[in-house]
């Protein structure tokens, strides 16, 4: 973000809002102006002042949020006058076996400190994918059960419940998608994927153009601000075009190239004909993709009010944007991948990783940024993290802890797993503000970076119970 000095009419004011925290690494264009735009002032016999002027990507930007971005952390200033959303946080590594178990997945080092500065401006080369890459994994996966033409599937919208039947099965996942036939501002539909309509991009959950694409990989990424095009036109060619999969499905869409500092990326690509492809790193040729088979994990409700629970959109602009809202009585699947047949951060196995909101919280309010004083979206009280280990120790693990980034906020509601192949199950008492596993129990203002793994055999059912004390 560049502060500019420019001389406008002091009745006009900036609307829009920037994207805060977390993954996602963006520099702004510079913008340098001096004469203001016909279409963005309003000509009146006033007096002409300066006024200083932020503008992220291309946007404007209030100085409230400007002055919260740099207060929570989400913002920082860099030496060339740029205001960057490079915040960092861990990535979504696989969740590791518990202390006392024999052998422990390697965890990659986290990412190092993003420099401000963008990088060095060079030729864009052309960036069109190639044929999908060869999967990084023994096991092939399952083969899509048919194809169709666009003209052939049904393209009505549809939310995630009604993607998925009772069994966890998602029949549009199945379908192949085709690529170089649906143009890049058209939202897929019909193909698996579900629109994530809160993020003001046309069903997209993220758009990410690399100002950098060297050998090396992509860096100084730019990420399109939340709310810039409803009608999905920001999805341009040289973008991925993220997108959410319900659950218990997975994106298999994503370039084999990634951040060269640890950033991802994630989604369709959008080709030199404006047309959408799966990317060049896909893992089958389907937009979603099933998580493991050897586990299943759901969630069930018992409380009076609904409960939304954010998958983050990994890989890709790693926002807590893939929504499930459990209400009162009913039972959802979450995504479980194997930790050898999915994405690799860097060498290393990676998990699904999830926002755990209060009851009551709309998916639009939890599953988007957030800020401190919310308590939800990336600021929800705890966080929930599974994959199946099917390269070591063929067991599942998942892992419920406080958020790191919000320890004062107390979920209100009690979390407990169970089922009858889970091993040292993990539980949170919402009356003691514990967690809680094998009998032994911590508050979280004694050991607040302390959470707790549970392992599912093979076969084996997780379901993490939502109720009252």
């Amino acid at each position: 973000m560049r502060i500019s000095h420019i001389a406008t009419l002091a009745a006009v004011a900036a609307v829009t809002v920037a994207k805060p925290r977390l993954y996602g690494h963006r520099h702004v264009h510079k913008v340098v102006k001096r004469v203001p735009q016909p279409d963005k002032i309003v000509h009146a016999p006033v007096v002409i002042e300066t006024v200083i002027k932020y503008v992220l990507d291309g946007h404007d930007i209030s100085a409230e949020d400007v002055r919260l971005g740099i207060a929570n952390g989400t913002l920082e200033w860099g030496a060339d006058g740029i205001l960057s959303s490079s915040a960092k946080a861990a990535p979504a590594l696989a969740t590791p076996p518990p202390s006392s178990a024999p052998v422990v997945l390697p965890s990659p080092s986290p990412p190092p400190e993003q420099d401000a500065k963008p990088a060095e401006d060079k030729p864009r080369p052309e960036d069109k994918p190639a044929q999908p890459a060869e999967k990084p994994y023994s096991e092939p996966a399952p083969q899509p059960s048919n194809s169709a033409s666009p003209a052939q599937v049904d393209t009505s919208l549809k939310t995630a419940s009604q993607l998925v039947d009772s069994n966890g099965h998602c029949a549009s996942c199945d379908i192949e998608f085709p690529n170089g036939k649906i143009p890049c501002n058209e939202f897929p539909y019909g193909y698996g994927a579900m629109p994530i309509n809160q993020e003001g991009l046309g069903g997209w959950s993220g758009i990410q153009d690399p100002g950098y694409r060297g050998g090396d990989g992509y860096d100084d990424i730019r990420t399109v601000v939340s709310g810039s095009c409803k009608d999905g036109s920001c999805c341009t060619p040289g973008t991925w075009c993220s997108y959410g999969c319900p659950n218990p499905y997975l994106k298999l869409s994503f370039p084999k190239k990634q951040g060269r500092t640890g950033q991802s990326i994630g989604g369709l690509y959008c080709n030199d004909d404006g047309m959408l492809e799966m990317a060049d790193g896909s893992i089958g040729k389907t937009m979603c993709g099933q998580g493991s088979t050897e586990m299943t994990v759901k969630v069930h409700n018992k409380l009076s009010k609904s409960v939304s629970i954010c998958r983050t959109d990994y890989p890709g602009t790693e926002s807590m944007t893939f929504p499930l809202t459990i209400g009162p009585g009913e039972t959802g699947y979450l995504a479980n991948p194997s930790q050898n047949k999915y994405f690799f951060w860097k060498g290393g196995a990676t998990s699904a990783h999830y926002y755990v909101n209060k009851q009551g919280v709309s998916e639009s309010e939890g599953c988007t940024w957030s800020k401190p004083s919310e308590a939800r979206g990336n600021w929800a009280p705890a966080i929930f993290g599974t994959s199946w280990d099917d390269k070591n120790m063929h067991v599942g693990f998942s892992s419920l802890k406080q958020n790191e980034l919000n320890r004062e906020s107390k979920l209100d509601y009690s979390i407990t797993f169970t089922g009858h192949s889970v091993a040292a199950p993990c539980s949170y008492k919402k009356s003691s503000d514990q967690y809680c596993q094998d009998g032994e129990c911590w508050s979280v203002e004694d050991e607040p970076d302390r959470g707790c793994t549970a392992s599912t055999k093979a076969g084996g059912t997780l379901t993490l119970v939502l109720h009252d004390d």
